[in-house]
């Protein structure tokens, strides 16, 4: 918001022009309501619902996408390696392949079973009806975002005002007044703070089973390359082997590890930030601090527009209608009235 109460741009001796000077002391009123309102609170509201529902819609069906691949190659890596079992022993460990290979294979046989509880949990996230939320808010923000942020505006508007007409005073004639008392009106606000309070409805029995499962999974991608690489370790009394695994590792090993960068690649970050606004931020929101500081701020600006209407309205031409003018008849003393004449006599 700019700097109220301050004209920098007078010039030493200038007079103000008087609605100038009018209009700018309706600006620092409404500033003054803005603050009585409360009404900067209620648009940072407005800014964090709008966040979030972006992130809804955005779904972050891309990143679903990304680790759904990434886990369906786990999947399959890990369902043939008991298939695979002579590939485990490498290199320097060929030698050893009949002692080594099916202690590998109980250690991803119980890997498996760890993921496949990671693969229910990946399959209960359901980006799209996070989309569904973000839509249905997203109707309902259309019509609140532009009359709060807008109200919010007005100082700073009425404010420019003043300064053109302080530069150029019959600007004033083309400020469209209509535009700022049909804000105020707020036309449709109650309606759409009722369908977002709507959306909240059943919001914590989405949020917060998926948000247990994203965790589960998060989890498991983090701990991936060490588990891969600890179900190939070589047990005692060979473990000093197990350097000479990773330098030339069987090919089971490189694909597991392969999709484990990938997975680690995947911005989980924006999911867990939708999950935590919605469940901090909008979940138990009271929409009063947001209702109740517009209609408040819309009370006391009402004032100042239909002040600001008058103004503007003394600034345009006048429409006079034409009409037709007679000349006044003047009475020459020689056809005068003789009895009027006697009279003055």
């Amino acid at each position: 918001m700019k700097k109220r109460g301050s004209r920098d741009n007078l010039g030493k001796g200038r007079i103000q022009p008087k609605d100038a000077k009018g209009v700018q002391g309706l600006a620092d009123k409404l500033a003054e309501d803005l603050q009585e309102s409360k009404l900067e609170g209620a648009s940072i509201i407005v800014d964090r619902l709008e966040q979030l529902k972006d992130l809804a819609l955005d779904g972050q069906v891309k990143q679903m996408r990304q680790l759904k691949d990434v886990m369906k190659n786990w999947s399959e890596i890990l369902n043939s390696a008991p298939d695979d079992t002579d590939e485990f022993a490498t290199g320097d460990m060929a030698l050893c392949s009949s002692w080594y290979a099916p202690k590998v294979e109980v250690k991803l046989k119980d890997l498996f079973e760890e993921f496949r509880d990671i693969e229910k949990a990946f399959a209960k996230i359901n980006p799209a009806k996070f989309q569904d939320l973000g839509r249905r808010m997203n109707k309902a923000m259309e019509r609140i975002a532009p009359i709060v942020h807008g109200m919010k505006n007005l100082p700073d508007e009425v404010s420019d005002i003043a300064d053109r007409a302080d530069e150029r005073e019959e600007t004033l004639k083309d400020t469209d007044t209509k535009a700022m008392k049909k804000l105020l009106e707020g036309q449709g606000m109650t309606i759409s703070l009722s369908s977002l309070e709507d959306c909240k409805r059943g919001l914590l029995d989405l949020v917060e089973p998926t948000q247990r499962n994203l965790e589960k999974v998060q989890t498991f991608v983090s701990e991936a390359h060490d588990k891969f690489k600890q179900a190939f370790e070589v047990p005692c009394p060979c473990c000093c082997m197990t350097s000479y695994v990773y330098d030339q590792p069987s090919r089971c090993l490189t694909e597991l590890l392969e999709n484990a960068d990938r997975a680690l690649d995947v911005d989980l970050q924006p999911f867990f930030e939708l999950l935590r606004g919605l469940k901090d931020d909008y979940s138990d929101l009271d929409l009063n601090r947001v209702s109740k500081p517009t209609n408040r701020f819309a009370a006391l600006a009402t004032e100042r527009v239909d002040r600001l209407d008058k103004i503007v309205a003394g600034a345009r031409p006048s429409r006079i209608s034409p009409c037709c003018f007679r000349p006044l008849s003047v009475t020459s003393p020689e056809r005068s009235d003789p009895a009027s004449l006697k009279l003055q006599a």
